[in-house]
């Protein structure tokens, strides 16, 4: 953390103050060399008479002036003020009335301005403009603290901290001095220019630990609008801006991980957008106020990272499909719990309806084929590796060899799909093609056209075009074999006993060294600030689990994938792969989420998730399974029994 910069500006203040006579009472005040800053610095004032009074009370009227001052807030005169006694025509109102507009301050019905300040209040809305409130409610919850105390447990807690000495261990209650005000304002400060950092480190369990760091602060000034609808279709959405248009608001439609989002307006303050989001909910639209910044790819700060570190030997990380079906869709908590996961993050991408967008094994149990070309997770016993992968899958009839073009999927002109029971209880509906419905290795039945019934112990293979001639020949009782297998980029043998694979991409890191691959995703996905969930692999073995936060300004901006790789390297990954971010990013730990997700309407449900568990512990599944299995990278399906 660098504060030559800061300490370069006490220098100057300290020379100032010996060049310059300041207020004669700071003369053996253990914060003088603090105020004087801030005096220099225009953030805080003395009395009429010149003297500052350091170990006298303040207002909370005074206190909110200088913070204002300090977080650099316009004033605001207002026509009605926020509360009803503070009188307009008083020097501190139109700060009172910034502080409130801009967030500085909790929802009360009266200010009680002339009110000497309390050291609790005080901390409380420095860390409110410091913008880590959202923090401190959860290091209360996570320590078990009271959550009135939250911004002063913060407040000590920071690197370097918030509260400085003399204060100690902090009497809420007591009325705060003056010398304590400018030494916190003295410290938000340095944390705004100079840098701070909170973080916070548990071992869950012998073998499995969580490290979460928030990093920075935001400087500029949120804008915040207000969404009314989010589309699949764009049309949709582009009909509706220009409803918003025509009555005369300014409308955008931002493209957000596949939802063509309509929001409204570009108010400076929460506040006012919270006015129009009311009137708009009135006239029957679905409403949220969210905020963004201007010039998003120019700031590095604020970050907020978590950090899964999972020894293999103890516990094991697998993946757990949403509702044990495809399509389908379900929380990553949700899953957690059904598993009784010590922690989770969600896992790989999807389509809107949760069909999964990429390779899918579970215990060696084919549920999707790897897009080919990206890069996967592949998860054994106390072995994680991260690979390019393609597959290959050949059908085997007495006619002879077809190749295979997916699993679990609807079927594309001229393709040959294998539907398998994760899919359900039927096939698409298709009027066209074959079907052959496959027991045990052996052809049950031959269909014509979708819909056919899925056997729990078997599966079904449905061909369109000229495929379809190749299956349409087979009989009731004709063997029929299906041949699976990955392949490696690297060609690694390790590959071939590895029983759980999620795909994600592109890679981030190769060898210890950050550079992340392209594999065909588009560049507004590589290069702006996203949420983030990765994967890696330390040079011990160690399986790490990373997640971003970010589309909340002032909690977590978000991270490109080069950012993204450098910080999978920092924390010891020597190979590392991106997964599904976005709105899907999703930690749990201990039953709870424990990070921030960016979707309007919180945690949003995902088609996978990595959960980690006890080395042995089975996962019951949502729905009854059947005795239908796969075999990974050996053919498929095994032969039957004696």
């Amino acid at each position: 953390m660098r504060w030559t910069g800061f300490l370069w500006v006490v220098v100057v203040a300290l020379s100032w103050a010996w060049a310059q006579p300041g207020p004669p009472d700071l003369a053996g005040s253990w914060a003088a060399s603090r105020i004087q800053v801030l005096l220099e610095r225009r953030v805080v004032d003395t009395d009429p008479d010149g003297l500052f009074r350091p170990e006298s009370t303040l207002t909370r009227a005074r206190f909110v002036r200088w913070l204002v001052t300090a977080r650099g807030l316009p004033a605001v005169r207002p026509d009605r003020p926020s509360y009803p006694d503070v009188q307009v025509s008083s020097p501190e109102a139109a700060f009172v009335e910034a502080a409130a507009r801009y967030g500085l301050l909790p929802e009360e019905s009266r200010f009680r301005p002339h009110e000497p300040l309390r050291r609790a209040e005080a901390v409380d809305w420095v860390v409110r403009a410091l913008g880590y409130t959202w923090e401190a409610s959860w290091l209360a919850v996570r320590t078990n603290a009271e959550p009135s105390s939250a911004p002063l447990l913060l407040a000590a807690r920071t690197e370097p901290p918030l509260l400085e000495e003399p204060w100690g261990a902090p009497q809420r209650d007591r009325f705060i001095t003056r010398a304590e005000a400018a030494s916190l304002l003295w410290a938000y400060l340095r944390a705004v220019e100079e840098g701070v950092r909170l973080r916070y480190e548990q071992e869950l369990a012998p073998g499995v630990s969580v490290v979460v760091e928030k990093r920075g602060a935001l400087r500029t000034l949120p804008i915040w609008r207000v969404q009314v609808g989010a589309f699949a279709n764009p049309d949709n959405a582009r009909r509706l801006a220009d409803r918003m248009r025509s009555a005369g608001f300014v409308a955008f439609v931002d493209e957000v991980d596949g939802l063509y989002k309509v929001r409204v307006g570009s108010f400076a303050t929460r506040q006012e957008a919270g006015e129009l989001a009311q009137r708009l909910k009135v006239e029957g639209l679905p409403t949220w106020v969210l905020s963004t910044v201007r010039d998003l790819e120019r700031l590095s700060v604020p970050q907020w990272v978590a950090a899964l570190r999972v020894d293999p030997r103890r516990f094991e990380v697998r993946p757990v499909l949403a509702r044990d079906r495809v399509p389908g869709r379900e929380r990553t908590s949700d899953m957690a719990k059904r598993a009784g996961a010590v922690a989770a993050t969600n896992g790989g991408f999807f389509a809107p309806d949760g069909d999964p967008l990429g390779g899918l094994v579970i215990d060696g149990e084919w549920v999707s084929e790897p897009t080919p070309g990206r890069s996967c997770l592949g998860l054994g016993d106390e072995v994680a590796l991260v690979d390019a992968l393609d597959w290959y899958g050949e059908v085997l009839t007495p006619a002879g060899a077809l190749r295979l073009s997916g699993l679990n999927r609807r079927r594309r002109a001229g393709e040959v799909i294998l539907f398998t029971p994760r899919y359900g209880g039927t096939t698409p509906a298709d009027p066209s093609g074959v079907e052959v419905v496959v027991v045990g290795g052996i052809v049950r039945e031959v269909r014509s056209g979708g819909s056919s019934p899925i056997p729990s112990d078997g599966s079904v293979l449905s061909a369109g075009g000229s495929a379809a001639a190749a299956l349409e020949v087979l009989r009731p009782g004709d063997p029929l074999r299906v041949a699976l297998s990955l392949r490696p980029a690297s060609g690694d043998p390790r590959w071939q006993n590895i029983r759980h694979v999620v795909c994600g991409g592109p890679r981030l890191a190769s060898g210890g060294v950050a550079r992340p691959s392209h594999e065909g995703f588009p560049e507004g996905f590589r290069d702006r600030r996203h949420p983030r969930t990765a994967a890696g692999v330390a040079a011990d073995g160690s399986l790490l689990l990373v997640v971003v936060d970010g589309r909340w300004p002032e909690h977590s901006l978000g991270m490109t994938l080069s950012e993204l790789a450098r910080e999978l390297v920092s924390l010891g990954a020597v190979d590392a792969v991106n997964l599904d971010g976005g709105g899907s990013t999703t930690l749990v730990v201990g039953g709870a989420v424990l990070n921030r997700p960016s979707d309007e309407g919180g945690e949003r449900p995902v088609s996978d998730a990595l959960v980690v568990l006890p080395r042995g512990l089975s996962i019951p599944p949502s729905r009854p399974a059947g005795r239908w299995a796969g075999t990974g990278t050996r053919p498929w399906p095994p032969p039957p029994g004696p």
